[in-house]
């Protein structure tokens, strides 16, 4: 199969595409033919050779991407909840198998199956930004309902889904973004919004519970 390596961290220009042995899911995993795959700011920090925290699981040559979405091709012995031929969504095994290629294996657990109203380019858009967003509102925030939650960067990918979990939670929502995002991130239901480049954020907004720095300096690891 093919599939985008690197063999060296760096810029551009260490992307190489080769072809490599597909790969064998074991027992708890599936793998899937990937029909898209999702591009992050973790995938060139990645490529640049991460940060301190990540660096020890970098091993070299090694395949980008968080994201995928695709069909499944093939299921481990153990695996229960899915089968072949099912449309699905999620992230594979990374570092390593990453969804830059013709197939990637992932642990069952990380996949779901596609929303029929999803297509696949969609798809492959949501895994990474999505439990991002989760993990940050509800593991580690404890966002309840009925609390205030500041979400900065509110048009990008994390905050987009932050701002939408948080509605949903029953959460009081103030997003920040660019002039031209507020009516974008008032659609994706936020309470308040606020210009970050012509508005003093800190003058505005008070008695939050949560803040979610959402914005694509927050979550890119190189450095």
């Amino acid at each position: 199969m093919k599939a985008v390596r690197i063999h060296a961290f760096g810029g551009p220009e260490v992307l190489q595409l080769e072809e490599v042995a597909r790969p064998v899911p074991a027992a708890d995993e599936i793998l899937i033919k990937v029909y898209a795959s999702g591009v992050n700011p973790v995938d060139w920090g990645i490529r640049e050779g991460g940060n301190d925290v990540l660096r020890p699981y970098l091993a070299l040559p090694m395949t980008l991407g968080w994201d995928a979405a695709g069909v499944v091709e093939a299921v481990g012995s153990e695996v229960t909840g899915f089968q072949v031929g099912d449309a699905v969504y999620g992230e594979p095994n990374f570092p390593g198998a990453g969804s830059y290629a013709e197939y990637c294996t992932s642990k069952a657990t990380q996949f779901a199956l596609k929303p029929k109203s999803l297509s696949f380019m969609a798809a492959a858009g949501v895994p990474l930004a999505g439990l991002t967003a989760w993990t940050a509102l509800f593991e580690q925030g404890k966002l309840q309902p009925g609390q205030r939650v500041l979400v900065q960067g509110a048009s990008g990918g994390v905050g987009g889904f932050a701002v939408q979990f948080a509605k949903a939670k029953g959460a009081y929502v103030i997003g920040t973004a660019s002039a031209a995002n507020l009516d974008y991130v008032k659609q994706l239901g936020a309470d308040e919004v606020i210009d970050y480049r012509s508005q003093e954020v800190v003058a505005l907004v008070q008695d939050v519970d949560v803040v979610l720095e959402a914005s694509p300096c927050a979550t890119t690891p190189s450095g």
